[in-house]
């Protein structure tokens, strides 16, 4: 994982009490007022979202980014590759701080632009076919900018089904013509989608960067219509099988539904699969006295409890799943940024290439128009 240099934080920073960090944290808000826009997903703590204009997942924040023309500032309380993308959707005379630069994503730092475009051409040697790269938007702004010039697009995993259907869709019907799809850089959300819609697990390889080609011939090739860029998240992929038959003993009438970012071998034994909207959109709808086991972060988890007090919500594993990188953004950085602000100091402002910029924002626009699927995925009879 990339680490960004961070000042490390002094006086009086490292000894404010929580109430002194929020009531700080409060009145420069109110001194900034509209010039400034907090954004929370949904990974980060309650003392951090309890701050946030608006919440959301990684689609619902890179619209919401765009859309805030007025605001000078806006400052993401996220992860590295979520602000430059903010960056990328903002316009030319708004700055995105990043709270803390040392908030990165593993996920993301398992591909980058080098690899990527040398995937594109390792594998258009090996097939004529024509090959629609979809990157997942945990990714950075260069891979991004790769993408879009190649004809392709961004997905989030509230509407990668609706950007993998757009990439195969024949161009006289508004889509790219794609053949086949190179999805960057998560394994699991490309080949769990793929299955959603109807494909077999034999429609899928892995391409792993680390080896010649991705590891895969001609043959290979020919037979997938996913190539799977070898990549995962560490949080998701620390859900097992065995976690889903505990839970179910537990609780036989235990829902059970985690993230698309999940091993398959887990969503298919889950009753259904979403993103994090989706999650909290399918939880929210539940019946009083209903059972939850969910499989993602558990910030996200936990809060979900609280806001529903009757219905029994528990992470999926018993150890708590929790994003390190994610949990870099906390009160003292969020005020630190904001103390910048109030005295005219812009920090930790994320900047993407303004060549990147321009292409970047040509596949994160198409990820935007593309419809988001609303309902989680069932995934048992």
């Amino acid at each position: 994982m990339t680490i960004l240099e961070q000042p490390v934080l002094g006086e009086p920073y490292a000894s404010l009490t929580r109430d002194e960090l929020e009531a700080r944290i409060t009145e420069r808000k109110r001194r900034l007022g509209k010039r400034v826009c907090i954004l929370g997903h949904h990974y980060q703590r309650d003392e951090v979202i309890q701050f946030a204009d608006f919440t959301g997942d990684s689609l619902k924040l890179s619209r919401l980014a765009a859309e805030q023309t007025d605001a000078e500032f806006i400052v993401f309380c996220g992860v590295h590759f979520m602000a430059e993308s903010a960056d990328v959707l903002s316009g030319d005379d708004q700055a995105v701080c990043l709270p803390n630069l040392r908030a990165g994503c593993a996920m993301a730092d398992m591909a980058d632009a080098e690899a990527v475009a040398s995937a594109i051409e390792e594998l258009s040697e090996l097939t004529d076919a024509r090959i629609v790269p979809v990157t997942y938007v945990n990714s950075t702004a260069a891979i991004k900018a790769i993408t879009g010039r190649a004809g392709g697009a961004c997905c989030t995993s509230s509407n990668v089904r609706s950007v993998f259907e757009w990439a195969l869709r024949g161009e006289d019907e508004g889509g790219a013509g794609g053949e086949k799809v190179l999805a960057v850089p998560d394994e699991h959300l490309a080949r769990n989608t793929a299955v959603a819609m109807g494909y077999s697990l034999d429609d899928c390889a892995v391409y792993d960067p680390s080896l010649p080609h991705g590891g895969l011939n001609r043959e290979q090739v020919a037979a997938a219509t996913f190539l799977l860029w070898r990549g995962h998240c560490y949080v998701h992929q620390s859900f097992r099988p065995e976690h889903v038959g505990e839970a179910r003993q537990r609780h036989p009438d235990i829902q059970v539904i985690v993230h698309p970012e999940c091993p398959h071998e887990v969503v298919q034994l889950a009753d259904a699969s979403g993103s994090t909207e989706q999650i909290i959109r399918a939880v929210g709808a539940g019946e009083p006295g209903s059972k939850w086991a969910i499989g993602t972060e558990s910030n996200l988890v936990n809060r979900l409890a609280r806001r529903h007090e009757d219905r029994f919500i528990r992470v999926l594993s018993d150890a708590p799943a929790l994003c390190v990188q994610m949990a870099q953004i906390d009160r003292p950085h969020l005020l630190w940024v904001l103390d910048g602000l109030v005295e005219g100091d812009v920090r930790n402002r994320v900047s993407v290439d303004p060549d990147d910029r321009r292409d970047a924002r040509i596949a994160l626009e198409r990820m935007v128009s593309l419809a988001r699927v609303q309902d989680v995925t069932p995934t048992r009879d």
